[in-house]
Parts: structure tokens; sequence; C-alpha cells
């Protein structure tokens, strides 16, 4: 629950800068920020379960 919040926090932040941004048309800006945030949410949800099967192959031995 309190890394949603966080999330919903940085999104938000994101956002207020984005439409800055877009006010001073520097829109490009803004995707290269939101392409990276995106990419590490991406990469996180990836390594969850790499980790989940790794702790069970560990604890198996």
């Amino acid at each position: 629950m309190k890394r949603r919040i966080i999330l919903f926090l940085i999104l938000i932040g994101i956002l207020i800068t984005l439409y800055f941004l877009y006010r001073r048309q520097l829109g490009a800006i803004s995707f290269y920020l939101l392409s990276i945030f995106f990419f590490t949410l991406a990469a996180n949800q990836l390594s969850d379960p790499l980790k989940k099967k790794r702790k069970k192959k560990q604890s198996e031995r």
C-alpha cells in the first residue's frame, strides 16, 4: 500500500513537470522521462518473479 502511494506521488510530480515542459515546447524531454519511469516499473515487475524463483530453489537445497 505504501509503495502505491509513493508511485502515485511520483506520477503526479512527473505530470506536473510534463505540463510545464509542454508549455515551454520541450515535449520530447517529457516523453524521455516517462519512458525511464515506465522502464523501471517494467524491470521491477520482471525481476520480482525471478527473485521468488531463486529463493524457492535455494530453500529446496
